[in-house]
């Protein structure tokens, strides 16, 4: 039977599968000759056999019980001799188990050893084919619930494929799982660690591949969270220095210290995003997820010495990868920082990217002693007078990120050259050795000269030792809610007392004075009990008792903490302002402490409106109280009684001349071909007339 046969005769069993079943029948039979022909030589003419398999696939559904197991066959087939068969006939073979498949004739513990055998083809198209189906299957089977069974089966298929020897079935293994980490639809540790697992494989593509991953998805994340930070300071509403004329404000002075304040603050937030960002969970959640960290970091390392025969841009990507998991798991691996070492060149290719890193690796647990030589390789590489400006440039800021990540691997003599460059002729320079001065002015002032530690430098502040750990007793920044909500309570009170007075002041108005004497008296012992009051309520602030914690009272919500953050940007201002002596804009700085605490309720306020289910309801109701009821649309239409239509709109637009002059074309060649249709209409009409009346 030819092929448009069998399309006829497979729509019409489709639409009477009974009238049309002896039919299908004879076509089995016929399958099954040839199939049984395939069998003993695959090398014979395939079209016919092709055309019948698909014509099979796509009635099987309708004929469950005469074709119970059509898809055994074709497995049988593909199996023993997918490397022999022509390549269109083995798509097609696929093609008909992926349609039998979507429509459930088919599981996926059958087509799924089968078709991880088929990776291994030399054909290309059939490999995209498979993964394509892989992927949408494994996505559909859990978009309304996790599949947890298939999703196990999968990833068990998934993993025996990346140790398979052979390249491409590996490779489009690692891709399938990478694809559905990337689509959201895996995104556990197990996921994660099969990619681990095949940075094992021996083939150095492979291994590319899954280093790849591990990059690209934290350099995604790290993207998402810097533009995240670009739109914060964006809606940042500081308050601008004003320059109006005879006011306080516009003077210099008062420029200067609006200057400061602005400056201040925008410090202030940088540090705020610079520790939340080196906690590295969010940043950094692929390899948040690897189980063994410090087994994979040694492995990869290990592989990182002895790949003599590996690209140096594999070697690259091993080193990031590398110093990503010790400074994101606080590693040791010691052996790290001496290999760094010999790449610490500024003739070295690719030599920002090994600063990074080097950078990267670096932790508080690092004893100072393993990075020591490292810094002393950087800054006689870099930092010196024949070096052009962007490598000392370069030298001092890679000098800086070491010291934040490890301050004790900075010395005070090393530390006072390093800041002699502030007077650079050039800026990059000078404004690297700035940056340097300010993050030991915050760490340990007294390893700066007197003449760059600033006004108001604490001394007596210095770096912890090394393997010093305090261990926190109460959660961070709760004793700041305490204060808060103390000084609130005063406040209430306050204001209660002064309405009081206001009215006991009116109606004493007409009383003798020779009561003043009582009322003094009354005044001492209320300013006594307040004092009494605020002493109580310091007090209780600093209390240590598990009784007065705010914390052994209730649970903290994420309010309460968006509030702590804002109390405590406010105290680093004020103290900050204080420090440079600007003490005319601590009103300034006390509104900017509003404005924090209102944007946290305020922030409040939108997260209870999004995730309350009341008011959510609330609004469907609402909405629905004004609505029409559903009918046809040509209803509605009949019912308008105001505005005009597109057509009419259409022909009052004013249209530019060429426009114009189209349109008129367009009428003008209209009318003539209107009129000369009718003219032959016309002439037909006259001429059947005259010959109606000859007759």
């Amino acid at each position: 039977m030819s092929r448009c046969d069998l399309l006829s005769l497979q729509g019409k069993a489709k639409r009477d599968p009974e009238g049309y079943r002896d039919d299908v029948l004879m076509q089995l039979q016929h399958y099954n000759a040839l199939h049984g022909l395939f069998m003993l030589k695959p090398g014979k003419d395939f079209r016919e056999f092709a055309d019948l398999v698909g014509f099979l696939a796509q009635v099987s559904a309708s004929y469950k019980a005469d074709i119970p197991s059509f898809h055994v066959g074709l497995i049988e087939l593909l199996e023993k001799h997918y490397a022999l068969l022509d390549p269109h006939l083995r798509r097609s073979l696929v093609s008909a188990l992926i349609l039998l498949r979507n429509r459930g004739s088919a599981t996926a513990a059958e087509l799924l050893p089968l078709f991880f055998k088929l990776f291994r083809c030399q054909d290309k198209q059939l490999r995209v084919m498979i993964f394509r189906h892989i992927v949408a299957d494994v996505k559909g089977a859990n978009k309304t619930r996790r599949n947890e069974a298939l999703n196990r089966q999968v990833q068990n298929f998934l993993a025996a494929a990346l140790k398979d020897e052979n390249e491409a079935a590996a490779k489009k293994a690692l891709a399938v799982i990478t694809e559905l980490y990337r689509r959201n639809v895996w995104s556990d540790a197990r996921t994660v660690n099969l990619v681990a697992d095949a940075c094992r494989h021996p083939s150095p593509k492979i291994l590319v591949a899954a280093l790849k991953f591990f990059l690209g998805q934290d350099e995604a994340a790290e993207a998402a969270a810097e533009a995240g930070d670009d739109s914060d300071d964006d809606d940042d509403d500081a308050p601008k220095p004003k320059t109006g004329v005879g006011t306080a404000a516009g003077t210099s002075s008062g420029a200067k210290k609006q200057a400061k304040l602005k400056r201040q603050m925008a410090s202030i937030r940088k540090a705020g995003r610079r520790e939340e960002g080196n906690n590295g969970e969010a940043r950094f959640a692929a390899m948040q997820l690897v189980n063994d960290p410090q087994a994979f970091a040694e492995h990869l390392f290990g592989r990182l010495q002895s790949g003599s025969a590996l690209k140096f841009d594999t070697k690259m990507l091993l080193i990031q990868v590398v110093s990503r998991v010790v400074g994101l798991h606080r590693l040791h691996l010691l052996h790290l920082y001496p290999f760094l070492q010999r790449y610490v060149q500024p003739n070295q290719r690719e030599v920002t990217r090994l600063l990074a890193s080097a950078a990267t690796a670096c932790h508080e647990l690092v004893p100072p002693d393993a990075l020591e030589p490292l810094l002393r390789q950087l800054v006689n590489q870099f930092v010196h007078d024949r070096a052009r400006p962007e490598v000392v440039a370069v030298g001092i800021n890679t000098v800086r990120e070491i010291c934040v990540r490890c301050p004790l691997v900075m010395h005070s003599d090393l530390l006072q050259d390093l800041a002699q460059y502030k007077r650079a002729r050039d800026k990059p320079v000078a404004t690297a050795a700035r940056a340097l001065i300010a993050l030991f002015r915050e760490l340990a002032p007294g390893m700066l000269e007197k003449k760059d530690r600033g006004k108001g430098a604490d001394l007596e502040r210095t770096v912890a030792a090394f393997g010093d750990f305090k261990a926190e007793d109460r959660v961070a920044g709760a004793e700041l809610l305490q204060k808060e909500a103390a000084r609130l309570r005063r406040e209430e009170r306050e204001a209660a007392k002064a309405a009081a007075e206001a009215v006991s002041d009116g109606e004493d108005d007409g009383e003798e004075g020779g009561e003043d004497e009582d009322e003094d008296e009354d005044e001492d012992g209320e300013d006594g009990d307040e004092a009494e009051a605020e002493e109580a309520e310091t007090n209780a602030a600093h209390s240590d008792s598990e009784e007065d914690l705010v914390e052994h009272t209730r649970v903290l919500e994420p309010e309460d903490f968006r509030r702590i953050k804002a109390l405590r940007e406010a105290g680093k201002l004020d103290a900050a302002m204080e420090k440079v002596g600007a003490k005319k804009a601590k009103e300034t700085a006390a509104e900017e402490m509003r404005r924090m605490l209102r944007l946290a309720d305020r922030s409040n306020v939108a997260d209870r409106r999004a995730h309350d289910k009341e008011t959510r309801v609330a609004s469907v109701m609402a909405g629905r109280e004004d609505r029409g009821e559903f009918g046809a649309s040509q209803a509605r239409k009949n019912k308008k009684s105001g505005g005009t239509s597109n057509v009419e709109k259409k022909k009052r637009k004013n249209m530019p001349l060429a426009a114009r002059v189209q349109a008129a074309g367009r009428r003008r060649r209209g009318s003539a071909k209107f009129g000369a249709a009718k003219a032959v209409k016309d002439k037909q009409f006259k001429g059947k007339f005259r010959k109606g009346a000859n007759n």
